[in-house]
């Protein structure tokens, strides 16, 4: 019994995601999401949105949005109109996951209470019997927290960016914030030293 549940035959993007760590990171994934609620348990991933940074570059080329179909009892819950009446294509959880581990590989995360996204996939990844991310991450928050020298203070991408005397998007879609975020990123990239 015990040599099945070691000798588990994964999927092939498990491997694959698994492997890409055996390289060194080459980029940055901002990332972006849109949640039903904010119980990690109960709530679902309704939409996720991602970009690449490159040294001091975003690449927009590089980009990644999709969206999540989940059964109607959990649409029925949700307050996000845009989401509820979107004419975006859905994909199934499983395949969002498969398709975000893909684009993923190996980089190193970021995001706004990152933590917070980073449980939601492994919700999901705990669903399809697999195992958590690997990823190294930074909060943009965090980061903020320790150019302001304050300590753990709650801070709204709004707030931040005027701080720093950026302008953000209209923050319409989950993908208008995840280039907010990258750009946010970048900011404090430059003025924390971080190469």
């Amino acid at each position: 019994m015990l040599t099945n549940l070691f000798n588990k035959e994964y999927p092939e993007f498990w491997k694959k995601y698994n492997d890409s760590f055996k390289r060194k990171a080459t980029k940055y994934v901002v990332i972006s999401m849109e949640t039903s609620g904010l119980d990690t348990e109960k709530d679902v991933i309704m939409g996720i949105a991602a970009t690449s940074v490159v040294g001091n570059r975003i690449l927009i080329k590089d980009s990644f949005e999709l969206f999540i179909q989940h059964g109607k009892e959990k649409t029925d819950e949700l307050a996000n109109e845009f989401i509820t009446v979107s004419k975006f294509d859905k994909l199934s959880e499983e395949q969002a996951l498969i398709n975000l581990l893909g684009y993923l590989d190996n980089a190193v995360l970021i995001g706004h209470r990152i933590n917070f996204d980073i449980e939601m996939i492994n919700e999901c990844l705990h669903r399809m019997k697999l195992g958590k991310l690997k990823n190294e991450a930074f909060d943009i928050e965090a980061m903020f927290n320790k150019w302001v020298d304050t300590n753990d203070t709650p801070y709204s991408l709004e707030d931040m960016s005027k701080q720093l005397k950026i302008s953000i998007s209209e923050r319409n879609s989950v993908s208008d914030d995840a280039y907010s975020i990258a750009i946010l990123f970048l900011k404090l990239k430059e003025k924390l030293g971080i190469q």
